[in-house]
C-alpha cells in the first residue's frame, strides 16, 4: 500500500498527526510506502511563508481579528467561499506529486490539502481516495469538501456536526486524531521515573507545556504557582523557544536549590538580562526541560497539565489520562475545544478577562479564579481530579493511529475502479492554473516589500516580553499583505 499524507506547519498539531499516522503505516507492515510532504511549501514556497506567518501572526497578535475570520468563513458562504476558492488555484501543483508517487490513497490532515485534493477528484483528473482529518474537537466548513471518502474526527459529537454540514454520516469515523501509541501506555514505574528525576514520589508533579506562549505570560503563571500554598513540584517544556527557556534560566539560577536535575540543550544557554530583575519567590522545585521527543514520559508521570487547548496536545493529554487546566485559546478552534473539553469534564478553563467581564465582576463583587486558585483547587481536592482522569479515560480513544490506519487499508481494498492517475498534461484541465501563477507573483510582491531576501521570509512578529513595538504598523502590514494575497478573489 502506497500511502500519501499532506499537511502543514500551521500550528505544530497537523504535522504530528501526519508523522504519527506514518510511524504506525509502516510499522503494521514494513512493505507499506509512505510519503509525508508538508503540502503548502511543495505548492510554493512563498505561498507557504505567507500562509504560516500570516496564521502566526494573526493568531498570536490579532486574535480578536483571527477569531472573527475564522467565525466568518465557518458560517458565511461569502468567506467560505473565498477559502475554498484561493485554494483551489493550486490544485494542478499537486499533479506532479501524484504522477510520480503514485499513491493508492491520499491522507490529509491540513483543511487546505483537503480543498485542492478534493478538487483534482472533482475535476476527475484522479479517483484516488481521499481521506480528511480533522485534529480539532468541533469541525470547520474549510474541511468539508464533497470528494471526500472519508472523515476521521475526535469524537462521537463531531459526527452530528458534521451531518448538519451535509457530510453523510456513514463516511465519518469517530475513531480519534492520530497520535504515537506510546501515549497511550500506562506507567507501571511512575514513582521510579520521579526519583530517577530528581523529585519526590509522594508529591503532585504538575506540568506545564509552554512553548506556545508568550514569555510574560507563562512566567506569571510560573509565579502563580509558586504562590500556592501547597506543596508540589514543576516540569516546564519550553519547546523550541530559546528566549522562553533563557528566561526560566535565569530565574531558577537565582535559587539554585529549587533546580531539579541539569540542563541538556544543544545551543547557548545565557543570562537574560529582561529577567535578572524579576522578583519570583521560588517556592516548588522545578525541572527545565527545552524540546523533547518524549513527551509521553512526562505526561504519565504528571498529575495536572497547564497547556493551551492545541488539538493534537489534548488528544495526548486525554490518551495519558491527564486532566488539564486550559490557557490562552485563540478565538476558533481552541475555544471549540475548550468547549468540547470543559463541558465534559477533561479540562477546567482559565481565559483572560476582557475589560466588559472585569467591570461585571465588580459591580457584582465577584472575584475572577486566577490559575494559582484554579490549581489549588484540583490539588488540594483530589476527587476533583479523580473524576476528571476517569472522563479521560472514557474518552480518548485509544490506540487512535492504529484505528485510522485500518480505516486507511479499508479504504483502499474497497476500492474497486481502476485507479486514475493524473499526468502533467492534465493540469490544463483546471481553469484556475493561469490564475494561480498571478497570486504567486503577488505572493512574490508583498514578501520581497518587506524582507530584503526571499528564501529568509519573516514578518518580523512582535515579541510580547518587551512592550515597545509598534503594533499598528504591523497591523496594516498584514493587512496590507492579505490584499495583496487575496484581491483578485474579490
Amino acid at each position: 500500500m502506497k500511502v500519501l499524507i499532506l499537511s502543514a506547519k500551521t500550528g505544530g498539531g497537523h504535522m504530528r498527526a501526519a508523522q504519527a499516522l506514518e510511524q504506525v503505516i509502516k510499522e503494521r507492515n514494513p512493505e507499506n510506502e509512505v510519503k509525508t510532504v508538508d503540502g503548502l511549501e511543495y505548492v510554493n514556497h512563498y505561498f507557504n511563508k505567507m500562509i504560516v506567518k500570516g496564521y502566526k501572526f494573526s493568531a498570536t497578535k490579532l486574535p480578536a481579528m483571527y477569531g472573527m475570520l475564522y467565525r466568518a468563513s465557518n458560517k458565511d458562504k461569502g468567506t467560505y467561499k473565498i477559502v475554498q476558492r484561493s485554494n483551489s488555484h493550486f490544485a494542478y501543483k499537486f499533479i506532479p506529486l501524484l504522477a510520480e508517487f503514485k499513491p493508492d490513497v491520499i491522507v490529509s490532515t491540513h483543511p487546505f490539502m483537503t480543498i485542492m485534493c478534493s478538487r483534482l477528484r472533482e475535476k476527475g483528473i484522479t479517483n484516488i481516495p481521499l481521506i480528511s482529518i480533522l485534529t480539532d474537537f468541533a469541525p470547520h466548513a474549510s474541511y468539508i469538501n464533497p470528494c471526500v471518502s472519508r472523515y476521521i474526527v475526535s469524537s462521537e459529537q463531531m459526527v452530528d456536526q458534521l451531518e448538519k454540514l451535509g457530510v453523510d454520516r456513514s463516511i465519518v469515523h469517530p475513531v480519534g486524531i492520530p497520535i504515537p501509541p506510546v501515549f497511550f501506555e500506562k506507567d507501571e514505574q511512575k514513582e521510579e521515573h520521579l526519583k530517577k528525576l530528581g523529585f519526590d514520589p509522594k508529591l503532585q508533579t504538575v506540568l506545564v507545556m509552554a512553548g506556545s506562549f508568550g514569555v510574560t505570560d507563562i512566567l506569571k503563571i510560573y509565579e502563580s504557582l509558586n504562590n500556592i500554598e501547597h506543596d508540589f513540584q514543576v516540569i516546564v517544556i519550553t519547546g523550541r523557544n530559546q528566549k522562553l527557556f533563557n528566561a526560566f534560566n535565569t530565574i531558577i539560577n537565582s535559587n539554585p536549590d529549587m533546580r531539579v536535575g541539569n540542563i541538556q540543550v544543544n545551543f547557548e544557554v545565557h543570562d537574560d538580562s529582561l529577567r535578572r530583575d524579576t522578583k519570583i519567590q521560588l517556592t516548588k522545585k522545578t525541572k527545565l526541560i527545552y524540546f523533547t521527543d518524549e513527551v509521553h514520559k512526562y505526561m504519565h508521570i504528571a498529575d495536572l497539565i497547564i497547556t493551551k487547548p492545541g488539538g493534537l496536545t489534548v488528544t495526548e493529554s486525554l490518551a495519558s489520562c491527564l486532566p488539564m487546566v486550559l490557557f490562552r485559546g485563540i478565538p476558533g478552534q481552541e475555544t471549540d475545544n475548550t468547549e468540547y473539553l470543559t463541558r465534559n469534564n477533561l479540562a477546567v478553563s482559565v481565559q483572560k478577562t476582557s475589560t466588559e467581564d472585569k467591570i461585571h465582576n465588580m459591580l457584582h463583587e465577584k472575584k475572577r479564579s486566577n490559575i494559582g486558585d484554579t490549581v489549588y483547587s484540583l490539588l488540594k481536592y483530589p476527587e476533583r481530579l479523580r473524576s476528571m482522569k476517569d472522563s479521560c479515560s472514557r474518552l480518548n480513544n485509544r490506540d487512535s493511529a492504529y484505528k485510522v490506519y485500518d480505516i486507511v487499508k479499508d479504504c483502499v481494498d474497497e476500492m474497486t475502479d481502476k485507479v486514475i492517475l493524473p499526468t502533467n498534461e492534465d493540469a490544463a484541465l483546471l481553469a484556475d492554473e493561469a490564475e494561480a501563477e498571478r497570486l504567486i507573483k503577488d505572493f512574490q510582491e508583498v514578501i520581497s516589500k518587506y524582507s530584503s531576501d526571499d528564501d529568509d521570509f519573516d514578518i518580523d512578529l512582535p515579541d510580547d516580553s518587551d512592550g515597545d513595538y509598534d503594533y499598528e504598523d504591523k497591523f496594516y502590514r498584514f493587512i496590507d499583505m492579505m490584499y495583496w494575497n487575496f484581491k483578485k478573489l474579490f
